[in-house]
């Protein structure tokens, strides 16, 4: 069934908080018009709604029995955080040493970045494709980690450092209960050292399959 942008729209909300990424329902719903499977970034919305674009249901390819609870470096942790599935990685908020190089490289969404995160003192270079576009007031850039291959296959642009200033993702399992306010040690399910992270929850929602949640405040530790 070909969905319209007044379809989608009788479905949404109607609330315009952002929660999806968008400023706006209708922004939310012209989006959808190209990438249905993003109906899932809607926090609103039950698993009946979701069904309702025939989006076929997340596979949980994490197993309960393969977490140990404990990184690389045998430190505990107590929150597994994902990657939102229909994202081509880890959404992250980024802000680089120098905010002048947002505007000085004409970042816009669809880019390919590289820089080292080194504010967390991360010593791995990451590569991310700018999601949506940049927030010019605060220099902020949201991007999706892609891995070094797409800055090696397409154009890219060198940020240089910068400061995680939030990880969003899913949670679908946690040792602990979830509270807005509280710092939780966590490992992000696709970080190539496996070391834990740890962050304040800002946001907190129920979405069909899991928990939607924004860490801010992050550091390696």
């Amino acid at each position: 069934m070909q969905h319209t942008v007044g379809d989608i729209l009788a479905l949404l909300p109607g609330k315009d908080c952002g929660q999806c990424g968008f400023r706006t329902c209708r922004d939310f719903a012209e989006h959808l018009l190209a990438q249905p499977a993003d109906i899932r970034r809607c926090v609103h919305l039950d698993a009946d709604s979701v069904r309702h674009f025939r989006i076929p249901p997340v596979t949980m390819e994490l197993r309960p029995q393969d977490i140990t609870w404990r990184d690389l470096l045998d430190r505990e942790y107590d929150v597994v955080l994902e990657p939102f599935p229909e994202d081509p990685g880890p959404r992250e908020v980024i802000l680089p040493f120098n905010p002048l190089n947002v505007e000085r490289l004409d970042v816009a969404k669809g880019d390919i970045l590289f820089g080292r995160p080194a504010q967390a003192a991360c010593p791995i270079t990451h590569v991310g494709r700018v999601m949506e576009a940049p927030d010019l007031l605060n220099a902020l850039i949201t991007w999706c980690v892609v891995g070094p291959l797409a800055a090696r296959e397409a154009e890219s642009k060198e940020i240089g450092n910068y400061t995680p200033v939030a990880y969003m993702g899913l949670v679908r399992h946690a040792r602990v209960e979830l509270q807005v306010g509280r710092r939780y040690h966590f490992l992000p399910g696709l970080c190539m050292l496996q070391s834990r992270h740890s962050g304040v929850i800002t946001e907190l929602a129920r979405r069909p399959e899991a928990t939607r949640v924004r860490f801010e405040g992050i550091w390696i530790s």
